[in-house]
């Protein structure tokens, strides 16, 4: 893939520089820092959840999330070792509240957590799946973005993301159970 992108890189801006060369630096300089800018949007928006997620660990609220998800992580991944049900119910809360970026921590910890145990190898699939499809009630780093690039209706985009991402999720979670089995 990064030979595909590497390739159609040099492609274009060769074929820039034959048809319009005074344009490839201020086309390089303005993409720059449209990139800059968003990247600096995109941290501050994740460094607050992450601050949110950091009161909630330091208030024990964590747990009490832990608790009420484990019937659900129970029915989806097995038994969980407790540590592992906390970081997992963490994560899904995240990827639910919309940033998806920002729920790699608490995905690395609970991955950890279950390496730990053996055979939990269908857990940590159904993990996989769960985090690429996240089911995601508020797409916050979507809305982020729209709005931050002057969209007129950025929160029209709310139902049709529950609705692709409740599928999308269903979806992987039968096909797991379907050709995954459990030990």
């Amino acid at each position: 893939m990064n030979i595909i992108f590497g390739l159609i890189v040099i492609l274009s801006i060769t074929i820039l520089i034959f048809v319009n060369p005074e344009s490839v630096l201020s086309a390089f300089i303005s993409g720059g820092q449209k990139a800059f800018d968003l990247s600096i949007k995109l941290v501050v928006i994740y460094t607050v959840w992450l601050g949110v997620f950091s009161i909630m660990e330091q208030t024990g609220l964590d747990k009490k999330i832990a608790k009420l998800l484990k019937p659900v992580n129970k029915l989806l991944f097995g038994n969980l070792p407790d540590s592992a049900n906390e970081y997992m119910s963490l994560n899904i809360s995240a990827n639910i509240l919309g940033m998806s970026g920002g729920t790699t921590p608490f995905g690395i910890k609970s991955i950890e957590e279950l390496d730990k145990y053996p055979n939990t190898e269908y857990a940590v699939c159904m993990f996989f799946i769960l985090n690429a499809t996240s089911v995601q009630l508020i797409p916050s780093s979507i809305l982020a973005l729209r709005s931050q690039m002057g969209s007129l209706y950025s929160s029209s985009v709310i139902l049709p993301t529950i609705l692709a991402t409740l599928l999308s999720s269903i979806i992987g979670i039968l096909l797991c159970k379907i050709f995954i089995k459990r030990r």
